[in-house]
């Protein structure tokens, strides 16, 4: 691995990297993921007027400021002296060009002839570049974003023939992320260290979305990459890792039947350790599921649990209660509120279930 980037400056918090010669892909990905992580739009829109101020020696055009933030970080990285690689320095040279053309100077009267492969791989370039973008909007977001690569090139009116481009651009992404998640080189783990799993997975997620969407958009078959369609569960089978106390004598408190969860709009949960009592309710109509020894798809700002003094007071309450009256238990209850985790142990009777 070429040593153009400081590593320890790349993982600190605010010491920004330094570069020197020409940066791989996976060096420039690194960089990219510190300037989202420390800097913002505005000083990516900075970093793209002194590009062109001290380097171009040309007023910055008014079309930067709708540039996204990839530009802007990648100025500053040539600026300080890293050197692209013949992809990525085609996609900005490409970017300049078309800013330069906007900016206020007097433009030549004769354009030069593009050919059309010229033409085709310029508008690859173009559509590559947002689809980068959108990576930024991910990692900025903390993955927490939606992005659509398909609406992103239909948007830029992409064809087939510029799908070619896109595609093994975003191959060579996956491969970079792919092996950073596999491999064993313990510089290359700490490199990607700002990452997690999940987060690499993500990344690699949407390395496939591109490229489904680009063979999508060229009219091919996705056989290889096409989703496997998710066989439906029975009841028996979401609880059957379903870990939950069976009963407890000293209250005479035994537990509903666990398929009776699947779809419920409630699901009232008593811990025999802590004499917490708490309740789930379901985020949406669909209801409450289970996957493993979780409950999910429930509304984590409405679940709650509380300790109770008299267990076997307020248990009994529930376990007569209707709709209405259980409305008010957890209300009525002096304590303070936790929010429930969806986690279900050896220690968790099902209380009661409402439809």
């Amino acid at each position: 691995m070429s040593k153009s980037i400081d590593i320890k400056a790349l993982l600190s918090n605010n010491k920004e990297p330094k570069f020197s010669g020409e940066l791989s892909q996976m060096q420039l990905t690194q960089a990219l993921s510190w300037y989202a992580q420390n800097r913002d739009n505005k000083d990516a829109t900075k970093y793209a007027v002194e590009y062109f101020k001290k380097k171009l020696k040309i007023p910055a055009p008014d079309a930067l400021k709708s540039q996204v933030s990839t530009f802007g970080f990648v100025c500053r990285i040539v600026s300080l002296g890293g050197v692209l690689n013949a992809s990525n320095a085609t996609w900005f040279n490409e970017t300049v060009q078309k800013l330069q053309e906007q900016a206020p100077v007097a433009k030549p009267t004769t354009a030069a002839v593009v050919s059309i492969q010229d033409h085709i791989r310029k508008k690859a370039s173009e559509c590559i570049g947002e689809l980068e973008g959108l990576i930024d909007d991910l990692i900025i977001s903390e993955f927490k974003s939606s992005v659509s690569p398909y609406a992103t090139m239909t948007g830029m009116d992409a064809k087939g023939a510029h799908t070619k481009f896109i595609i093994e651009h975003f191959k060579t992404r996956r491969v970079e992320y792919d092996t950073v998640l596999t491999t064993d080189d313990a510089d290359l783990k700490e490199a990607y260290s700002n990452f997690t799993k999940i987060q690499l997975k993500k990344l690699i997620a949407y390395c496939d979305q591109v490229i489904v969407d680009g063979m999508k958009l060229a009219g091919e078959a996705v056989k290889t990459r096409k989703p496997r369609k998710r066989k439906t569960k029975s009841a028996e089978q979401l609880i059957a890792k379903l870990n939950y106390a069976k009963d407890f004598a000293e209250l005479k408190l035994v537990s509903v039947d666990p398929k009776t969860i699947i779809g419920a709009s409630s699901l009232w949960v008593y811990n025999i350790k802590t004499r917490k009592l708490g309740v789930y309710y379901a985020l949406d109509a669909s209801g409450l599921n289970i996957k493993g020894s979780t409950i999910q798809n429930f509304a984590e700002s409405k679940s709650v649990s509380k300790t109770l003094r008299k267990p076997a007071v307020t248990v009994n309450e529930v376990l007569k209660a209707g709709k209405v009256a259980l409305r008010n238990i957890l209300t009525d209850i002096r304590a303070a509120e936790t929010a429930l985790t969806g986690r279900i142990n050896a220690d968790t009777i099902l209380l009661k279930v409402s439809k």
